[in-house]
């Protein structure tokens, strides 16, 4: 037997559930004259011989309304004797095992009376004669859609359930049907292929912001994968098994102890960072998420933002007990499926929300949770490190974290990622996701012609390409161009907000008076520049901020991002100079995570091609906090910008700084040295330079826990190597890479690099 999403499905059993049971369920009952209730085809076949001249090529429904013309009462006792049932298996008492909500069936025999007769633990509720339960617990509410034998009143049906009609005729008693199906998790048990329109109907019917997980359940002697393909289309979990099995399956879960689902007996200590309800957020219109602003609980709460395949895989780590990290390349949706996790999933305790925290705010929220369990998402956890680090030996602590920089990461202090956590990466999305993203783009925004999923494409590419607005990348240049017009001190506020973002930190009023210096732009004419920026800008009130000032933040994560690719070179400059100079650290909100990623040299190297003014503020940087960090920031700008030789000088006052067990900076170095000397013309001391930095790597790798930091590295050297030189010495290189990235492939860490530089590490060998 195989269950997928297995932790998801025990915990549903557990917490409420609904089955809804077709012919399949009854294969181990039988009549009051012994004979196996009939399926598939069989009653077809029976009617036939117990009808002599009815035509043989009518399907079922159609040869029971014929023969209902004329035998109306003949019929209806013969199939009323046939399905009431006489005998069945002890096993379907097993049943009473799980936390059984509702039971809807389109059979028409008396089998799930008789499993809970005179149960101890449960009892059927006969909707169709009572209504249904309130608040009973030991209640299940039966519903038989198709009439039943037990119903004398009731007209018996056979075929596909037909929703549309059912809708017309008692649209009060469907739509209840559909609340209670989106409600719990529902276990569709004893279907085929031949029942697909009950199915479809059933799937399409229910609301996708609010359905629950499904599962069904199909035998793996009489199932093809075209079958297992179509299930999934309709989002489908597949449990594979025959009834006998699943039944005994079910004998494991005597001894549980029921749990209903709630969130209410815990409370919440922390309600500022609590997840918003639906009636408690602001709307905003659905184009602002399709034209690239960041996701709002608006958008999440919206039907037209759908639920990457992603969602039921984290779900089922969290089920688990696993601590998960959703990674993956810009614009691909991270933030946006932490935020549905956290608004959907069910959790028996708390959940908390927070863009990062810091290791002071944790050791509060550590001691104010105390033993409550508690769920905690992280949308940025290369600002969160250290904290993460403490909350994750906490066992009532479980984590949700977003994060871009996974790369980075594996070469960080990041401890708990070897703490039972599972990495999901999300850049590659399925078929039917990009079928789902393209369907919900507004009408208004769509393009006539649909772009179909490209290999790579993110879930903002495949936005842009069928969206008739301009792409990001053309907006940002637009921008830059109008404000330019208007006035160049707005180019300088906007460029200045997008860096402050990109740095983990927020635009405060104490940052722009700063920047522009006193006596050179007052309070007001600030505030005038910023209403201009209004369509780019918004205020921030998150926990940067604070009631003495007010603070900005960019709307768009992904207009941010284009700040080092787009923005003109002089304005760069202009703003990363005036920001520097003028700036004291003392007033960056968020300082800590600022400065792990404000001085990126590749951000240096577009702004400032003249390595003189370059290194002057990197001077500036490092005279206002001199970390060895910075100095390695420096150096690989300079060995980027091709002035080795500066590299070398910096790069060793780095080390000498930090220390020869600093391997990133040590990593740098490697790296430095072999940019230096790979394009010269092949010498001894060219050979013998590079030779040294390969093994600088090896030592790295050795020393240090973040392998796949410098498996890359290395990888990467071995490829260029290799080119340069095809021999026994470079051949070992890249079967040694191979080697390191397979250990790391392993690891199921989800790093794309680690499988692109693989693949082509295994080119390079053949």
């Amino acid at each position: 037997m195989e269950i997928e999403s297995i932790n998801t499905f025990e915990r549903s059993l557990r917490e409420g559930i609904n089955i809804f049971t077709g012919a399949g369920f009854s294969v181990l009952s039988s009549d009051r004259s012994g004979r196996p209730l009939p399926i598939g085809d069989g009653l077809r076949i029976e009617i036939l011989k117990e009808f002599p001249g009815s035509p043989t090529t009518l399907q079922l429904p159609q040869l029971c309304t014929l023969i209902s013309r004329s035998k109306r009462d003949i019929l209806n006792n013969y199939i009323r004797s046939r399905f009431e049932v006489g005998d069945f298996s002890k096993k379907y008492e097993n049943l009473a095992n799980i936390n059984i909500k509702n039971i809807f069936t389109t059979n028409v025999d008396n089998l799930v009376e008789c499993i809970f007769k005179g149960n101890p633990k449960k009892y059927v509720n006969n909707t169709m004669f009572n209504g249904v339960s309130f608040r009973e617990k030991y209640a299940i509410d039966y519903f038989y859609l198709h009439g039943a034998v037990c119903d004398t009143e009731s007209s018996l049906i056979f075929g596909d359930l037909d929703i549309a009609n059912a809708f017309s005729n008692d649209p009060a008693k469907w739509n209840y049907l559909k609340s209670i199906m989106n409600k719990f998790p529902t276990l569709f048990w004893g279907y085929a292929l031949r029942d697909a329109g009950t199915l479809q109907v059933f799937a399409d019917s229910l609301d996708d912001q609010n359905r629950k997980n499904s599962w069904v359940i199909v035998h793996p002697d009489h199932v093809d994968e075209g079958e297992i393909e179509y299930y999934q289309s309709l989002d489908l979990k597949i449990i594979r098994s025959d009834t006998e099995t699943f039944l005994d399956y079910l004998a494991s879960f005597e001894e549980l102890v029921v749990k209903e689902l709630t969130t209410s007996q815990h409370k919440n200590p922390f309600p500022e960072y609590s997840i918003p309800s639906h009636s408690d957020i602001e709307r905003r219109s659905i184009n602002d998420f399709y034209q690239g602003a960041n996701p709002s609980w608006s958008d999440i709460y919206s039907s037209r933002v759908i639920r990457l395949h992603y969602y039921s895989l984290v779900e089922e780590y969290i089920n688990s007990g696993k601590n998960v990290l959703i990674t993956g390349g810009p614009a691909t949706g991270k933030s946006t499926l932490l935020m549905q996790i956290a608004a959907f999933h069910n959790f028996n305790g708390v959940k908390l929300f927070l863009s990062d925290i810091s290791p002071s705010k944790a050791e509060t929220l550590s001691s104010r949770i105390n033993n409550t369990p508690t769920l905690l998402f992280v949308d940025n956890m290369q600002t969160s490190m250290d904290a993460l680090n403490n909350l994750s030996v906490k066992s009532n602590i479980k984590m949700v974290i977003a994060e871009r920089d996974y790369a980075y990461l594996s070469a960080s202090r990041a401890n708990f990622l070897r703490r039972n956590i599972e990495i999901v990466d999300i850049t590659q999305l399925t078929e039917a996701d990009a079928q789902g993203i393209i369907d919900n783009i507004p009408a208004d925004l769509k393009s006539r012609k649909n772009f179909r999923l490209r290999e790579g494409d993110s879930l903002f590419e495949l936005i842009e390409q069928n969206c008739r607005t301009p792409s990001i990348k053309e907006r940002f240049k637009n921008v830059l161009n109008e404000l330019q017009k208007k006035d160049e001190k707005l180019v300088q506020i906007f460029l200045l907000v997008c860096y402050l973002h990109n740095s983990r930190s927020v635009t405060s009023m104490d940052i722009l008076c700063s920047y522009f210096q006193e006596g050179a732009i007052n309070p007001q004419e600030i505030y005038s520049l910023i209403g201009i920026l209004s369509s780019c800008l918004s205020e921030y009130a998150g926990e940067y901020s604070d009631s003495e000032q007010d603070y900005f933040s960019i709307r768009s994560n992904l207009l941010a991002e284009h700040i080092a690719t787009i923005a003109p070179e002089k304005d760069l400059a202009r703003m990363l100079t005036n920001f520097h100079m003028n700036v004291s650290r003392y007033c960056i909100p968020n300082y800590d995570s600022f400065k792990r990623r404000a001085y990126d040299a590749r951000l240096f190297e577009k702004a400032f091609p003249q390595t003189k003014h370059g290194e002057e503020i990197y001077d500036v940087i490092y005279r206002k906090h001199n970390s060895p960090f910075n100095l390695q920031q420096k150096a690989l700008y300079l060995s980027r910008r091709g002035n080795h030789e500066r590299a070398f000088i910096v790069i060793d006052e780095a080390i000498a700084k930090s220390g020869s067990g600093n391997w990133s900076v040590r990593n740098s170095y490697a790296i430095i040295k072999f940019k230096a000397n790979i394009n010269r013309t092949d010498s001894y001391d060219v050979r013998k330079a590079l030779d040294e930095s390969m093994g600088s790597l090896e030592q790295c790798y050795t020393a240090d826990m973040r392998k796949a930091f410098h498996a890359m590295s290395y990888a990467d050297q071995s490829l260029k190597y290799w080119r340069k030189y095809r021999n026994q010495t470079a051949r070992g290189y890249l079967e040694k890479s191979k080697e390191w990235l397979g250990e790391e492939a392993n690891k199921d860490n989800s790093i794309r690099n680690v499988r692109r530089l693989l693949q082509q590490i295994d080119n390079s060998l053949r």
